[in-house]
């Protein structure tokens, strides 16, 4: 398993695929293993390296804060040790906000941005629902497997329960791989509640294309709209049938989304 040293931490990253670079940043108690709709596709295209977090599956883990700032840090440490001077940055929820770090904090590294399903934090985040928090919380807190299934609710859209549950089934599955334990999802959350953007967001000068599921219900799609006013010349796709995991859920639609982007670039 290829891991290499980046501030104090050995993170474990894997490359797929060859050309101009593209990192992959995951949220909240994932991993690199939950690229998995999109890596094989990605990968024909660009060189695509994801990673997993401090904390997180087979990165070390310290004991200590986290704060996004921080996980920023380990993001362009990564890159600076893989030798990549500049790359497209696709990220998800939390690290959609170690995505807005990055371009704030190391404007030259950064291509551009696509912001999945992520929020500017602070007092313009737009919270999940009472019922949903508590089911998240429950998670965060316990972290154990009955937590996790009840989770779902907050991470699939109702039709996709309802109708598709094997794509739920393997999500669970590459879950249960690399679990977090409470104390790890404990410390992201607080660097989650942390994390506020918003005075800074129009510093952001690179192409970005904002992403979310329109059945949110963990971060509702008003955050995304916001990011995209925000964020100058941002462009903003809701995606249908699609909940926080629309990139697992409307696979399809989420690497289409992507691809147009970043092919309009060049």
């Amino acid at each position: 398993m290829p891991k290499i040293k980046v501030q104090d931490i050995d993170l474990y990253y894997e490359i797929h695929g060859e050309g101009y670079a593209m990192v992959l940043i995951r949220g909240l108690g994932s991993n690199a293993d939950h690229w998995y709709a999109q890596t094989p596709v990605f990968s024909s295209r660009y060189r695509v390296v994801s990673f997993d977090n401090r904390g997180i599956g087979r990165s070390g883990k310290p004991n200590e804060p986290y704060t996004i700032s921080m996980m920023a840090d380990d993001t362009v440490g990564l890159m600076d040790a893989l030798g990549i001077s500049r790359a497209h940055i696709l990220a998800l929820s939390m690290g959609g906000m170690i995505a807005q770090e990055i371009a704030l904090k190391y404007p030259e590294k950064v291509e551009s941005l696509v912001l999945a399903c992520t929020h500017c934090g602070g007092k313009h985040a737009i919270s999940a629902s009472e019922e949903i928090s508590e089911i998240f919380a429950e998670y965060i807190t316990t972290g154990s497997r009955e937590a996790a299934r009840m989770a779902s609710k907050c991470l699939f859209a109702e039709a996709t329960l309802k109708g598709a549950p094997e794509v739920v089934q393997h999500y669970q599955e590459i879950s249960a791989r690399f679990p977090p334990t409470p104390d790890v999802l404990i410390r992201q959350w607080e660097a989650i509640k942390d994390h506020d953007t918003w005075d800074d967001l129009h510093n952001i000068q690179v192409p970005t294309l904002v992403l979310t599921g329109k059945e949110d219900v963990l971060i509702p799609p008003e955050n995304s709209r916001i990011l995209a006013e925000r964020i100058p010349n941002a462009q903003l796709q809701m995606i249908e049938g699609g909940g926080h995991q629309f990139l697992v859920e409307q696979a399809h639609a989420f690497n289409a989304a992507v691809l147009k982007f970043l092919t309009s670039l060049s």
